[in-house]
């Protein structure tokens, strides 16, 4: 239950930062997220549904029983990538929304159709994709890659 939530945390913290970032809204996208607890489990969840709409980048699982908005970025442009900082994310389940606590966030989203090179990084967002690195409070690490099938600007 426990690792169900932090999933679907991190998956709204990213929806919010990539409508704050792009200020369009991305439908149909679906990726993968990889959640490593402080004590070494990892647990991962295909089929992630992400949706951007409003400026609110919403995370859910394919199951649909747990939703995680993000609601508070800063953010910029490297070159062609959108980069925000994620600052604050809610999780909806049952009906219920509670807040997660974050240590830090970023969310990098590239809507072009070829890969962009990271600034100082060796790593490359592929084309029409978002990439997700979240931090908890109580040490868990949240990652979600996942492509965007379409935006609308």
């Amino acid at each position: 239950m426990q690792l169900l939530r932090i999933t679907l945390r991190a998956a709204g913290v990213l929806a919010v930062f990539a409508g704050f970032l792009i200020g369009a809204a991305p439908a149909g996208a679906t990726g993968t997220v990889l959640i490593r607890q402080s004590n070494g489990y990892v647990t991962t969840y295909e089929n992630v549904k992400i949706l951007i709409s409003h400026g609110v980048l919403f995370l859910t699982t394919s199951d649909g029983k747990g939703t995680l908005a993000v609601h508070r970025a800063a953010c910029s442009r490297q070159g062609e990538i959108l980069v925000c900082y994620a600052t604050s994310a809610t999780l909806v389940q049952s009906g219920a929304a509670k807040p997660i606590d974050l240590k830090i966030g970023t969310v990098y989203i590239n809507t072009t159709d070829s890969p962009q090179q990271l600034v100082l990084s060796t790593t490359k967002v592929p084309a029409n994709s978002v990439l997700v690195s979240l931090e908890t409070q109580i040490g868990t690490y949240i990652s979600l890659t996942g492509r965007i099938d379409k935006v609308v600007k």
